[in-house]
């Protein structure tokens, strides 16, 4: 807080009262909502993540038990019989083939499309024959490519070396069907002669593959309610991609998005030894939750606003009869001795109006007493000052228009007569004590014209510098022109050669303005100059005789308008010059009246 919010702070009981019942009721307001709306988001945010987690539990089971399904749906070579005559489907493969039965394709047909149609989501069963033969069957007439070399020898190594267990193969396109390119899983097993003894291929009875859609996939994961920006991939031991929300992103290797943004979460299978993995992305996640906390906030925010409106309508009412007081001490303090404040209540305050009430009223009648009669006595002691200026001032430019007359006979007497016209219209008008230093200025360029009618242009220069704000500073009337001819008659005049007078007008220290009268003449003595300040602080007599009667009227007018802090200083240095220095207050055009 600045400066000046502090000295308000200090000086305003309205300030004080605000702010004890804000502090008293807004701080822990502000803490309480703190911490409560910091707890309930962290539990929300903890809540949901843990519904996902278990959403992704829920399928990561699923996911088990559809594999475990497919598990036991290849195991049914081993319990499918074929038309009573054989207890499993391996031994009439097996015996068909030796017989060169020509009934063994129809047995394998019945038994392929009578594993197809156990599943709504199985697209394609196949069953490969040691030698290589193969059997087909799908639900869509779909036409088997007999260029492609199927099964891939992946495929054939990875059942070679689990001869007895399910093989799963990461989603593919059915590139062996013509035309297709729809994403489905396979599932593969061997039919092993379990009555063999024979060696480890002698034993092999052939492999069924069964291709699953990944529609299968989308049944379970479609429960998750996926926000647009998350993800959930089914990854294997390697991190390959069998099933992705993003179907793009299926075949490829998973790759984590960056973890500030998203939440990752992980789930193990047990059967397939997959993962379940999660990308939540937070935002999304926990937009509900910033709009419960935006709408506690809003609430708490009116709260707020509550308890501040009702702490400044409370001060106001407290403070209002105290500020009553202290506008009506500042009519007093203008001049207005007739106000009275309203008494509205006996407690404190309204003792403290009464006694107001009662000050300005005694305040009054003193005034009129006393101080109308020392004003009165100002004014004279002013306007006698005035009286005694302004005859030696009109004497003196009379006799330098006379002058001029007489030594030159031309038109200039024309020029000179206008300019005392204007002057003595600025002299004898008695309207006014202050003018603008503008007018003043005007004043003074007026006289300076007529003197340098007198001595000449080669003799005589201003140098006049006022700008800016001075110019609508208030200065004492006919102030500087006393000062200018001082600077003339006793300052340039009596050396030879041209003269400078310098006059410049500046704001001071401590609302101060400056008004400096500087000349190049031949200056004063130590002891001159010390008989003259003398004269001006009134240590000194003086009957007018040798000089300053102009400057000593000046500073008294100065000090009789503004007091002793105000007036005239003066420095000099002999064969250098002077320096006059007026010292008044800085008050613009608009305060005249004050």
């Amino acid at each position: 807080m600045s400066r000046t919010g502090f000295l308000w702070l200090r000086k305003s009981i309205f300030a004080k009262f605000s702010l004890s019942f804000i502090s008293v009721g807004l701080v822990p307001l502000l803490i309480l909502s703190y911490f409560s709306l910091n707890t309930f988001s962290s539990y929300l945010e903890r809540h949901t993540i843990n519904n996902f987690e278990q959403m992704l539990l829920f399928a990561g089971k699923n996911v088990d038990d559809l594999v475990h399904k497919y598990n036991e749906m290849t195991k049914l070579m081993y319990a499918y019989s074929v038309d009573g005559k054989y207890l499993q489907l391996g031994e009439a493969i097996i015996d068909q083939s030796f017989n060169k039965d020509i009934r063994l394709t129809a047995t394998v047909d019945d038994f392929l499309k009578n594993v197809l149609y156990t599943d709504t989501h199985m697209k394609n069963t196949m069953f490969v024959f040691p030698d290589g033969s193969y059997q087909a069957a799908n639900k869509e007439g779909k036409l088997f490519d007999s260029s492609y070399a199927y099964p891939p020898e992946e495929w054939k190594q990875q059942l070679y070396r689990n001869r007895k267990e399910l093989a799963i193969f990461p989603t593919h396109p059915e590139d062996y069907y013509v035309g297709s390119r729809n994403l489905v899983m396979t599932f593969g097993r061997n039919l092993i002669d379990i009555q063999s003894t024979g060696k480890r291929d002698q034993d092999l009875v052939g492999s069924l593959y069964i291709d699953v859609s990944v529609s299968a996939f989308d049944e379970i994961f479609q429960q998750l309610l996926l926000n647009p920006q998350d993800a959930v991939y089914l990854t294997d031991e390697q991190g390959n991609i069998l099933y992705a929300s993003n179907k793009e992103m299926i075949g490829t290797t998973y790759q984590g998005k960056p973890s500030k943004d998203y939440i990752h979460l992980s789930h193990p299978l047990s059967r397939a030894g997959w993962n379940v993995v999660g990308e939540v992305y937070q935002d999304e996640m926990f937009s509900k939750i910033k709009q419960i906390k935006n709408t506690i906030a809003s609430v708490i925010a009116l709260c707020i606003a509550s308890l501040v409106a009702v702490a400044i309508w409370f001060s106001r009412r407290f403070s209002y009869p105290i500020r009553s007081i202290m506008k009506q001490m500042t009519l007093v303090e203008s001049g207005k001795f007739d106000s009275s404040v309203e008494v509205r209540t006996s407690d404190e305050i309204g003792m403290l109006a009464r006694g107001f009430n009662r000050m300005t009223n005694r305040l009054q009648s003193y005034i009129d007493e006393v101080y109308v009669a020392q004003i009165k006595q100002k004014h004279a002691e002013l306007h006698a000052l005035k009286s005694q200026i302004r005859p030696h001032y009109l004497y003196n430019t009379l006799e330098v228009i006379r002058m001029s007359a007489v030594a030159n006979d031309d038109n200039e007497v024309a020029d000179m007569i206008l300019s005392l016209s204007h002057q003595l219209k600025y002299v004898l008008d008695y309207g006014q004590e202050s003018v603008a230093l503008l007018e003043e200025k005007a004043n003074l360029e007026q006289y300076f014209r007529l003197m340098q009618f007198r001595y000449g242009e080669h003799r005589l220069a201003m140098d006049l510098r006022m700008e800016g704000d001075v110019l609508g500073c208030l200065v004492p009337k006919l102030s500087l022109q006393p000062l200018v001819e001082n600077a003339i008659y006793h300052g340039i005049m009596p050396k030879s050669g041209k003269g400078t007078i310098r006059i410049i007008a500046e704001k001071g220290h401590a609302g101060q303005l400056l008004i400096t009268v500087d000349d190049d003449g031949v200056g004063m003595t130590a002891d001159k100059l010390e008989l003259l300040r003398g004269r001006l602080s009134g240590q000194v007599p003086g009957d007018g005789g040798g000089g300053g009667i102009g400057v000593k009227n000046v500073h008294d007018r100065i000090v009789a308008l503004y007091g002793q802090e105000f007036g005239i200083g003066i420095s000099s240095t002999p064969l250098i010059g002077t320096s006059v220095r007026m010292i008044i207050p800085y008050m613009k055009e608009v305060d005249s009246d004050d």
